[in-house]
């Protein structure tokens, strides 16, 4: 509210959150704050939000404010020093916020002195700015009390709290003209330093109280997300000291021994006796801020070392000295990271150390500085960081960290900045400054790491240590190489740990240095350090030439189709394709293509025209492929299946004139585009079998589109020359039979639009194969559908049914819908039922089926659309046909319609003719009318006037017939009605049992029968509320609620579950359930039979519980000859679980499917190798060739039936992915075919690498050797070659690249550059990872854009699933960097098991094994399938954040709020925090709270929860139930919750008399 006082500008500069608490404050009372100065990107951005500017602190700060005019100047929670000039411009005034009551406490970090000198009362004061320090008259203050667990973190919160209450204070005076300064009494001020530290380090003595010592913790305890400003509380050992991370008091227990007596020892914590009380230490930390094993350093019965007066005095000044070097150390740690080196291992917890030395000769007698110049040059040019740090000792820094070991870091940082054209001589001259800085250092405090939560833990890797004796100069500890460097000499000791750094790597390592030393012997100084050189020439010969001799001839002008041309003279009558049935001779697919090739040719299609081919997977997709060949075009494949957007933009993007397509399908064509069939194209009368072209080999072969990184497809340009050159490298790798054997068989299973369909269907026709093409499950997507009959062997569907409870408007109402549908479209569900639902919140969301419906069809590629159901008696049949034939048109023929006759009164004033008890009649009447009008036939109606016109509805649908259901309650009489119209059966089991529903399908199957139709051919469709989890009894208490609530909406069955309840008395005169006047029961009774519905309901009437559960509902069902299960899901559950829930309902139906695809092959139809499973494929065409993706074979395998049949195959072909060695173990379990491992991306056609894939080794399976005529070179970011054992990125050159992409020449540019190695070449930069192991193989690391920098490191994501990889039960991981929120990159696992899932704890330790602390994922998700591109390469962006994934697994801990207080918390954190729910154990800060949160939601809860809760109070209890006890305990909240309770019910009792209003017929 904007205050009525005087109004005042004002500039307002600070880094802390306080400050926009304040700014809002202003703003609120309508004051103009005319400009924020920060280097807070918070506060700026909140700044931006009120179009307020933003200035940077610092020296030009008052120049830049001179361009304002403003009467007040606010410092708030200001450490920066203001320039004079800055605040005495403010005309009125210029105020400082100061943590602590003046003069008492002036200074830094006073919470946390007054906590340690044992104050109970503190303040917090608003003075005015001065040349002094803290020194200008006091201007508003407000006071504190400390309590006696009160921490720094505590004390300060209550001064943020106090700080805001102050500044209201101050504003008020301002506003009112009442301020006066009170002048300070300087006699009992105390100032507190910057660099003032704790006695003694804050070492603990023991020969104290407890309470004092409780005191030094609690002073020094800033909360774990914080910067903690002074240091740690220490224990002083005989091995030193070590900064405590944890620990406890215990004031209650007598010490029982000696002050400083180790009392008790466990791997969990050591208790020391104190003066008069226990003091417990729960974790100790080192220099480099890594925990340190208690029982390393502490042993039981040993008494602690005292300090002495002189020692604490010593102490005490050393902290301070070091505290100076605090902010230089800080800035030069942060952003720092060790050089890389390939294949260093993490530093061991404990032990396992192996210091090995070696020696290096300089190239002749150097000092020190040019030594250390040239190490930092040397890891600059290999170390692979724009910065880095070395850490570096001297004799002196050594002595005096040995001395007071624990106290200072025994090295100290060298940090570098370096760019591409840092040069030589540059980078000498800060190697001299840095040298010059800590050669004067005396150190840095020990626990400076632990106490920034910013600066990454861990010791430096790379230590120099310069000495005047290289023969006593130690490893340094940590590191796991020490260079000693002599202060003159001609040698250089390396002291390794070969522990971490295998021999292997460490000598290539020692060739590296030597090359660069060599180079720096006489240097030019402005040489590039990135130009140095770090291989021999022979090592350079080797890898460009020795590892590339793969020339081999072949037909350069040679076309594609010429080359099938040639296979098809030899073998005209050999089989060339089968298909859906369809088979075509060489002779027929040459004749059948030239003819296509000849109208395409009359179209005006020539060299370099682009032709789409939107088919189908058929006979005719190769036609229409090698037709566009033939006319001397190429083809630019649009997969029927992908979504129409993406097709379009392909046609927008390749400017398509002319597109191939099949009956049925649809592409979507703009004006100027021609679409014609296959068919139409082969009708040419008297065509010629072959069609000359005048193309070249350099002409296009095709254009394949690949996802971009913006978002937009990338066509890639594929020329003939190209595709020959690859058809000679496959003619290499590729065994095929000897003449005379018969005809090999490959079977085809990749869409046309990934580009190793070229050797599938392309390379295989030009050497003599019979090609299957195998449809896969989907491929009727582009074709009507209609529903799937039930039969013996066919398995149950599964569907999603919604009928969800309207919440009011907002944006995410349909997100359950949508959401919903995208993952069943993709996870083998059947089709998606929306409801009709009228004037009531109950299915609110839902008027109108055919609205939902088409929104779902726009998501969905294979879901039928369904109503379930229309309330046809509502509708004109006119009106329902249109809408429905949009719908089937824009799904491509997936519409299908449950009719309904209705069954509220009030809804039939929309039709109020048809009202009953005439709806049934016109239910049926206009069933027959709506099925004539989809057909085409036009339909008389009556006009106006007495007059009748014919209609014929447009527009035209997909679909001949409309898949039609009758909704049916339960009468006997619907299913006989059905029958007779010939419609499937829509009924559920609400008021009726799974035994009568069984009888009543009998009824409608021998209707069927009696009325001539086969019962086969249609279908019963049972829907069932539904939610399947992983444990029955948490789904039980997930659905108890939302289920007992949709219960208490249903009259009729509350009855009939009343006559049931055994303790229900039956009123007298009543003889049946509907006779119960529900309004006779009391609350307790009611609430008893609602619960003892739920129950029954649960376990007798719906899709509830396990995996298990839901495939033994479903054997049930199948048994009475349901053929399809509509799952409804949005019963009342949270959206979130709703779509949780959707995984192991997936899992139920991939088992059912299985279940039912499990049939011998000579069971199956003659077509069924084509359109069923892939085993029948292999089986009926003994299938001996076929390439997959890992996924995709990963896939085969879950299957029992084609895990059997893929051992018939010979030869499997592998790529696309990499190969892990658990895959391959479990092909090499099933099949003894010959395994290939392919590698290659699209801009290079295809495969450029094979090799064979061997059984037994660790890692990913290795990319092979270069196919013909094809480089392949490792370089680094800069193009440079890197040596053998180091990480590059692949760079692939020869016959095989290709043209660049399509109308993008500048990422042709960007990805395309010049062959260094080979005049007039040019080589691909595939962004892949790899590294020459010693075995001399490439092994794939990554991709390049899934390497990250978490605290500095760079991670290599494949490095880590490789690991992860290596666990025994692991089947498949992927790793992934997510960036959920801004600024927050986290490495995320997700595993697939082969069985059971491993507990997170075991992965991680598995994983830490082998790699460093900041490649272990925060996170490990468990997924029982990965999601796939149509490519069936796993879909890395189509993963799950952790949050959604886990909260199927957080919902085993989530517990509910028990009572109303629990709930009006629980709802604050969840509409603060925004997360789905809160449970009550749930932590504030866990879930994402942070200090400005918290004020907020002190705010809230104040307002209207407990008024005297305090800020602190959100700290000390950041749970819902440890803050409602708190509340509870303290009785703050019984009259407000008394007021919220009758709040709350008043708002229930109006709702429910909303309800009854709804339910009430209208009144005419």
């Amino acid at each position: 509210m904007i205050s009525a006082g005087k109004k005042f500008t004002c500039v307002v500069m600070g880094d802390e959150s306080l400050l926009i608490q304040c700014g809002e404050a202003l703003r609120d009372r309508g004051h103009d704050i005319r400009a924020v100065v920060t280097a807070n990107d918070q506060i700026a951005a909140w700044a931006r939000t009120h179009g307020v500017p933003t200035l940077a602190p610092g020296s030009g700060l008052a120049d830049a404010l001179s361009a304002y005019d403003y009467d007040w100047f606010f410092s708030i929670a200001n450490l920066r020093l203001i320039p004079g000039d800055a605040w005495r411009r403010a005309r009125e005034g210029a105020a400082n916020f100061h943590d602590g009551p003046l003069p008492h406490y002036a200074g830094l970090n006073t919470p946390a002195w007054a906590i340690l000198a044992g104050e109970t009362n503190y303040g917090v004061t608003w003075h005015a700015l001065s040349d002094g320090i803290d020194e200008g008259d006091i201007l508003a203050t407000r006071d504190i009390d400390i309590s006696d667990d009160d921490t720094a973190l505590t004390l300060n919160t209550k001064c943020f709290e106090a700080g805001i209450a102050s500044f209201s204070d101050l504003i008020d005076a301002i506003e009112a003209g009442t301020l006066k300064g009170l002048p300070q009494s300087f006699e009992t001020r105390k100032y507190y330093a910057k660099a003032q530290r704790p006695e003694a380090a804050a070492t603990i003595d023991f020969g104290r109280s407890v309470r004092e010592i409780g005191r030094l913790q609690r002073a020094l305890t800033f909360g774990q997300r914080y910067a903690n400003p002074l240091c740690l509380p220490k224990i002083r050992t005989t091995d030193g000291a070590f900064a405590v991370a944890d620990m406890e008091i215990d004031a209650d227990s007598p010490p029982g021994a000696a002050p400083g007596t180790v009392v008790s020892l466990d791997d969990t914590s050591a208790v020391i006796a104190a003066a008069d009380g226990l003091v417990r230490i729960r974790a100790l930390h080192d220099s480099a801020g890594l925990a340190v094993p208690l029982a390393g350093v502490l042993q039981a019965g040993e008494t602690l070392p005292r300090l002495s007066e002189t020692d604490t005095q010593r102490l005490t000044e050393l902290a301070g000295t070091l505290a100076n070097q605090e902010s230089s150390v800080r800035a030069r740690l942060r952003g720092a990271a060790d050089p890389e080196i390939d294949d260093l291992a993490p530093q061991p917890a404990s032990g396992g150390i192996r210091i090995e030395t070696l020696s290096v000769p300089l190239p002749g007698i150097w000092t020190a500085d040019r030594t250390i110049s040239a190490l930092a040059i040397f890891f600059a040019r290999t170390g692979h960081r724009a910065r880095f740090r070395l850490a570096y000792a001297d004799d002196r820094l050594a002595a005096a960290s040995k001395a007071d070991a624990g106290y200072i870091v025994p090295t100290v940082p060298l940090t570098f900045e370096i760019d591409r054209h840092t040069t030589v001589a540059a980078l000498s001259a800060d190697v001299a400054t840095e040298l010059a800085e800590a050669r004067k250092s005396p150190g840095y405090p020990a626990d400076l790491v632990s106490c920034d939560p910013k600066l990454a833990r861990g010791h430096a890797s790379i230590a120099l240590r310069e000495t005047v004796d290289p023969a006593t100069a130690d490893a340094v500890k940590g590191a796991a190489l020490t260079f000693v460097v002599p202060t003159s000499g001609d040698a250089l000791v390396i002291r390794a740990d070969t522990s971490r750094l295998g021999r292997a790597r460490l000598e290539t390592l020692i060739r590296e240095l030597r090359a660069v030393l060599a180079a720096l012997e006489r240097p030019d100084p402005a040489l590039a350090v990135a130009d140095l050189p770090i291989l021999s020439a022979s090592e350079v010969r080797e890898l460009t030439l020795d590892r590339n001799a793969t020339a081999r001839a072949y037909d350069r002008d040679a076309l594609v189709h010429e080359l099938i041309a040639r296979q098809a003279a030899r073998t005209p009558d050999a089989t060339a394709l089968i298909c859906n049935g369809e088979t075509l001779t060489y002779r027929e697919l040459e004749a059948r293509a030239g003819r296509v090739a000849a109208t395409l040719a009359s179209l005006g299609v020539g060299p370099d025209t682009l032709v789409g081919l939107h088919v189908g997977r058929s006979c005719d997709l190769v036609v229409g492929a090698l037709a566009i060949l033939k006319a001397g075009g190429a083809y630019v494949p649009l997969d029927p299946t992908y979504p129409k957007d993406r097709v379009a933009l392909m046609i927008e993007d390749s400017g398509l004139s002319v597109i191939l397509t099949d009956e049925g399908s649809a592409p979507p064509v703009s004006s100027g585009t021609r679409a014609l069939t296959i068919a139409e194209a082969a009708a040419v009368p008297a065509a010629p079998a072959t069609h000359a072209t005048p193309a070249t080999s350099r002409n296009l072969a095709y254009v394949i589109y690949t996802s971009g990184s913006t978002g937009r497809p990338k066509g890639v340009m594929v020329e003939h020359r190209n595709v020959v050159n690859f058809f000679a490298g496959m003619d290499d790798r590729i065994p095929r039979p000897d003449a005379g054997a018969p005809q090999p068989v490959w079977l085809a299973v990749t869409s046309l639009s990934f580009d190793i369909s070229v050797l599938e269907l392309f390379w295989t026709l030009a050497n003599g194969f019979a090609v299957v093409i195998h449809a896969g499950r989907h491929q009727g997507a582009a074709a009507p559908t209609k529903p799937r009959p039930a039969s013996a062997g066919a398995p149950i569907d599964f569907s999603l049914y919604f009928w969800g409870n309207d919440d009011g408007a907002g944006p995410r109402k349909y997100h359950l819908l949508l959401e919903g549908a995208r993952y069943a479209d993709t996870h083998g569900f059947r089709a998606v039922w929306t409801p009709e639902r009228h004037f009531h919140a109950f299915g609110g969301p839902y008027p109108n089926p055919s609205v939902t419906g088409a929104a779902v069809a726009a998501v969905t590629r294979n879901l039928d659309i369904r109503a379930g159901s229309c309330v046809l008696p509502l509708h004109h049949p006119a009106r329902v046909a249109e809408e429905w034939a949009v719908i089937d048109n824009i799904s491509n023929g997936r519409a299908g319609i449950a009719f309904a006759s209705g069954w509220m009164p009030e809804d039939f004033l929309l039709r109020p003719e048809n009202a009953p008890p005439h709806n049934k009649t016109a239910l049926m009447r206009d069933i027959d009318v709506v099925r004539r009008l989809w057909r085409g036939d036009a339909v008389t109606f009556d006009a106006p006037n007495g007059k009748t016109v014919d209609v014929l509805t447009q527009p035209r649908p997909v679909s001949r017939e409309l898949p039609v259901w009758v909704t049916t309650a339960g009468n006997p009489d619907t299913y006989r009605d059905a029958a007779r119209a010939g419609a499937n059966v829509l009924t559920h089991l609400l008021g009726q049992s799974i035994a009568e529903v069984a009888d009543k399908i009998k009824i409608y199957r021998e209707t069927l029968r009696e009325t001539g139709r086969n019962p086969a051919d249609h279908t019963v469709t049972l829907m069932l509320h539904t939610l399947v989890g992983r444990d029955r009894e948490e789904v039980r208490e997930a659905a108890r609620e939302p289920m007992k609530a949709y219960l208490r909406s249903a009259a009729g069955l509350i009855k009939e579950y009343a006559w049931a309840f055994p303790a229900f008395k039956k009123p007298q005169g009543v003889a049946k359930p509907m006779d119960i006047d529900l309004g006779t029961l009391d609350p307790e009774e009611f609430d008893a039979i609602i619960e003892f519905a739920f129950l029954r309901y649960f376990d007798d009437s719906g899709l509830f519980g396990t995996v298990a559960d839901a495939l033994a509902r479903a054997d049930q069902l199948k048994a009475i000859g349901v053929d399809e299960i509509a799952c409804l899901i949005d019963f009342g559950v949270p959206a979130e679980t709703a779509l949780q829930a959707l995984e192991p309902l997936a899992e139920v139906v991939a088992a059912v499917r299985t279940q039912g695809s499990d049939l011998e092959a000579s069971d199956l139809p003659a077509d069924a190798g084509e359109d069923g499973s892939l085993a029948a494929s292999i089986r009926r065409h003994g299938v001996t060739h076929m390439q997959c993706t890992p996924s995709m074979a990963a896939m085969v395998l879950m299957s029992d039936d084609d895990r059997s049949a893929l051992g018939a195959v010979k030869h499997l072909f592998i790529g696309g992915e990499a190969l892990q060695p658990a895959l391959l173990a479990d092909l090499r379990k099933v099949t003894d075919a010959t395994i290939e491992n392919m590698y290659g991306p699209t801009e290079t056609t295809i495969w450029s690498s094979t090799g064979p894939a061997v059984a037994g080794r660790e890692g990913a399976t290795p990319l092979g050797t270069p196919i013909a005529n094809t480089q392949l070179y490792v370089l680094d970011e800069a193009g440079r070659l890197v040596p053998k054992g180091v990480a590059g990125e692949l760079h692939i050159g020869g016959d095989g690249v290709t043209r660049g992409y399509l109308k993008r020449d500048d990422l042709t540019a960007e990805r395309f550059v010049p062959n260094p190695f080979l005049d007039g070449g040019r080589i691909y930069r595939t962004g892949d990872l790899v590294r020459i192991g010693e075995d001399g193989e490439i092994h794939f690391i990554g991709r390049a854009d899934h390497q990250v920098k978490v605290r500095g490191y760079r991670i290599e994501l494949g490095e880590i699933e490789a690991r992860i990889g290596l666990h025994p039960a692991v089947a498949e991981a992927v790793v992934v960097a997510r960036e959920d929120e801004p600024n927050d990159v986290r490495i995320v696992a997700y595993v697939r098991y082969d069985e059971a899932p491993v507990p997170e704890a075991e992965l991680k330790a598995h994983v830490r094994d082998a790699l460093p602390d900041f490649m272990i994922p925060a996170h490990f998700v468990t997924l029982q399938s990965f999601p796939l591109t149509p490519n069936a390469k796993v879909d890395r962006k189509a993963l799950p954040r952790p949050e959604e994934a886990s909260q199927a697994t957080a919902a085993i801990a989530y517990t509910a709020p028990a009572n109303d207080l629990q709930a009006r918390l629980s709802d604050a954190f969840k509409n603060l925090l925004g997360v789905a729910r809160v449970g009550v154990f749930d932590n504030f800060f866990a879930l994402g709270g942070h200090s400005l949160l918290a004020v907020q939601l002190h705010r809230e809860l104040k307002a209207n929860v407990a008024p005297e809760l305090t800020i602190t109070d959100i700290y000390r209890f950041p749970t819902v139930s440890g803050l409602a006890t708190h509340i509870q305990d303290r009785g703050q909240a019984s009259k407000h919750l008394g007021q919220a309770a009758d709040r709350a019910a008043a708002r229930r009792q109006a709702m429910l008399g909303r309800r009854a209003a709804v339910e009430r017929p209208r009144a005419s």
